[in-house]
């Protein structure tokens, strides 16, 4: 769609560009004022943790205190939120331990006034990029729309990584626009460039989401590289010049700032705290107050050795309870670092003459410091979600079944060293590889991760890495694991945070909300529930979100009657051609933000799809201005009212929908229950 444009925004002229400044004072005064208001309005209300804040006001605490942590997204949006709550008074103490939990004394109103600014600033810049576009009108009712979203306004009045997001967003938008209305070379044009850069580096640090944006701005580069290319009036010099200039500003300029936001990131976590077993050795390491800094190990596996061992993020675990089926005790995996990881290498069977130091290729077998209970094969897969893999149990006897073969798929005979990664467990008896699942055991085995015993050698999860290896001669600990530098961290952390965001599949019992849903505005969500402050019920305007589906689809059908009029005759199409090119852009936008997501497996949120919202808005502008701009402005003072009355309709769903004692919903909020799906 999108490099089918013809004309660039730049080239497209209106009147507006030439009315009174006056009116652009005037109408930016009333947007600015309407998107404060809204954003402000009841900002400290619920004084609960609602929804998410659960997560992301524990990363702003993390970096007040210093403390090392791990999340899915990049860190600049939760150092932003942290520097608010430093700016605000906010000391970083309080736990946000769960949603409901009472803020009490803490002041947070500062990190939520922080989000609502940045929120109240999306509808006012994108009302200006559209108003460089369209007539007055057609970017107040963007606006109007914007403004008056209560999904929107919900977003950006809690402590969550949308603000910041959509902020980003929308700066890189009106600094790109500004960018294509700017003569080339000009101080103005390398400001706006620069400006555009820093947007583009700082949106995709915020949350991965943002590549998309990205991804959009490369497409309208390389749609005016083309159009600059194909005149005909460009030299292959000018035009490896302009290139080299958008490469330096719009690719080598984000990647340095996202990069120097890990420095900030690791600058400011440097203290060890309970996320730490997350990260490797080597990254706990260069941690302060890391017990893995402090910690002292034998330089190579020997038999006598207590040692544990470590596949991706969990540790081989073993505890005193049993499987409910047979009165074994439970081998799982589990991330937290306890005495129940801890395994004593033995000779196998306690063999005659058995070397006391361990190669690739030796048969060992592990008994269970806490349980004094030996790691044992069963030949059965009962009980285990893979039919073909065996269980894996403790017994009180070593036997046969006890005896594991270490191998490696490359090194053979080798001793092997503390931090050696990529080690099966193979059992002799039934040549079974020892393979931590991704299924989460139930409730008797509280949760944790299971362990089997596969049959293929080569399938994920039977790798695992020796982190500790403590001797019983204490004068033979005297390997420190290496602090890992910032470039290796770095690598790490990409790695990790792409491997759990694939992770985070919903389960049976987990709400999961599906694409189609999105633009219908088919179902909400709560967000927290407060007996004094009512309930926020996190859903889109209704109206708002209708109307832009309808625009969405009008805008379809007027791309084909313009195809249908320029096949069929030849005089003047009947829409301004740049202004279809403009409201295609758009919608080029939408789809590319919205499209993924249908071919993601992971757990989605109604809020994934406010980022196609924010161009959808954009979208009706256009398109009003395509099919209005010429009509009576009573037209669009009804649009704008219906839209407006909407709001206040609805507007309790994100300031406060009344609860009784029972926090059950009532009022007349009731009666606006339009479609079942809906939940308050």
């Amino acid at each position: 769609m999108i490099g089918d444009m013809k004309e660039s925004v730049k080239q497209h002229s209106t009147p507006d560009l030439t009315s009174s400044i006056n009116t652009w004072i005037l109408d930016t005064t009333i947007v600015t004022l309407a998107s404060l208001f809204t954003r402000f309005y009841k900002l400290c209300e619920p004084d609960i943790v609602c929804w998410d804040e659960t997560h992301f006001g524990k990363f702003a605490s993390y970096y007040i205190r210093s403390e090392n942590y791990f999340d899915v997204h990049p860190p600049l949006g939760k150092m932003m939120l942290g520097a608010s709550g430093v700016i605000t008074g906010y000391n970083g103490s309080f736990s946000f331990e769960e949603p409901g939990q009472e803020y009490e004394d803490t002041k947070f109103c500062g990190i939520r006034g922080f989000c609502a600014l940045l929120g109240a600033l999306v509808p006012i810049m994108l009302y200006i990029t559209l108003r460089l576009q369209v007539s007055r009108f057609s970017a107040l009712i963007a606006a109007c729309l914007l403004i008056c979203d209560t999904g929107l306004i919900t977003l950006t009045q809690f402590i969550l990584l949308e603000s910041p997001l959509f902020f980003f967003l929308a700066c890189t938008l009106i600094s790109y626009q500004l960018t294509r209305q700017c003569e080339q070379y000009t101080v103005p044009w390398y400001g706006c460039l620069a400006f555009c850069g820093v947007s583009v580096g700082c949106i995709l640090s915020v949350k991965y989401i943002g590549v998309f944006t990205v991804l959009f701005i490369g497409l309208l580069v390389l749609q005016d590289l083309w159009t600059s290319w194909s005149t005909g009036n460009t030299t292959l010099r000018d035009f490896c010049v302009l290139f080299l200039h958008l490469a330096a500003f719009l690719i080598a300029l984000p990647i340095v700032l996202y990069v120097s936001f890990f420095v900030l990131h690791f600058r400011y976590t440097i203290n060890s705290s309970s996320s730490d077993s997350t990260y490797s050795p080597e990254y706990q390491a260069s941690l302060h107050g890391s017990k893995m800094r402090e910690e002292r190990n034998s330089p190579h596996l020997m038999i006598g050795n207590t040692v544990r061992w470590r596949h991706g993020e969990l540790l081989l675990h073993s505890h005193h309870l049993t499987y409910p089926d047979i009165d074994l005790n439970q081998v799982t995996g589990y991330s937290h670092m306890d005495e129940n990881n801890r395994w004593i290498v033995e000779g196998c069977l306690q063999q005659e003459g058995a070397v006391t130091m361990v190669t690739v290729g030796d048969m060992v077998q592990l008994r269970h410091e806490t349980t004094d209970r030996y790691l044992t094969v069963m030949n059965s897969a009962e009980g285990i979600s893979n039919s073909v893999d065996y269980r894996v149990v403790t017994t009180e006897d070593p036997s046969i079944d006890s005896c594991f073969q270490l191998s490696h798929p490359l090194l053979t005979h080798r001793r092997i060293p503390i931090l050696q990664s990529d080690i099966q467990l193979v059992s002799i008896s039934n040549r079974c590889a020892l393979k931590m699942n991704e299924e989460q055991l139930p409730e008797y085995a509280a949760k944790q991760i299971e362990v089997s015993c596969s049959r293929s050698y080569v399938r994920k999860g039977t790798g695992f890495t020796l982190i500790q290896n403590r001797s019983p001669r204490e004068e033979e600990n005297n390997q420190a694991v290496q602090p890992a530098g910032f470039f290796s961290k770095l690598a790490e952390m990409q790695v990790k945070m792409v491997e759990t965001n694939n992770a985070l599949v919903p389960s049976e019992k987990e709400r999961n909300s599906r694409p189609w849903m999105w633009p219908i505005n088919y179902e909400g969500l709560f967000f927290g529930i407060s007996e004094k402050h009512g309930a926020v019920y996190f859903l889109g305007n209704p109206i708002v979100f209708w109307f832009n589906l309808a625009m969405i689809l009008l805008l379809l059908s007027t791309n084909l009657h313009q195809s249908y009029h320029t096949l069929r005759y030849q005089h003047p199409p009947p829409y301004n051609p740049s202004t279809l090119a403009s409201a295609n852009i758009y919608l080029g936008a939408y789809l590319l933000h919205y499209i993924p997501f249908f071919m993601m497996g992971r757990v989605l949120y109604f809020h994934h799809f406010y980022s196609s919202f924010l161009f959808n808005c954009l979208i009706s502008g256009v398109v009003c201005e395509i099919h209005l701009g010429g009509r009576p402005r009573w037209i669009t003072w009804t649009i704008m009212g219906l839209v407006v009355g909407s709001f206040l309709m609805f507007s309790p769903l994100a300031y406060g929908i009344p609860v009784d004692e029972e926090k059950q919903t009532y009022g007349y909020v009731k009666s606006l229950k339009w479609l079942e799906t809906w939940a308050f």
